[in-house]
């Protein structure tokens, strides 16, 4: 990929182009075990690297590997989402609580 990129920067393709296709970095190498084991631990604050959201076609023959892959991450994401907002309500509440308390005493 990265000897490939190369070869386009000397083509002088367009910026739209070198946009949709970044540098690849190492640490955007791991695998990610979310469709293998979605529950696994250490996973809630994993991210997809750039090139997991570049135009990608669905009608492929791995198309249920793809649709699997992205309603993992989908539901990955809205479950730290609501995390974060249940999280943002406690934080409230508490926040409240607390001055409730110290206007009692």
């Amino acid at each position: 990929y990265t000897k490939t990129r190369k070869q386009m920067m000397k083509l002088e393709l367009g910026q739209d182009q070198l946009q949709k296709y970044k540098p690849l970095l190492r640490e955007q190498l791991k695998i990610s075990t979310a469709v293998g084991d979605p529950n696994a631990r250490g996973q809630r604050n994993e991210s997809l690297a750039w090139f997991w959201s570049v135009e990608v076609d669905l009608g492929g023959p791995d198309q249920s590997w793809n649709e699997e892959f992205y309603r993992v991450h989908w539901l990955r994401a809205k479950a730290l989402r609501d995390r974060w907002r249940e999280e943002m309500l406690l934080v409230t509440l508490e926040m409240d609580w607390t001055c409730k308390f110290f206007l009692w005493k």
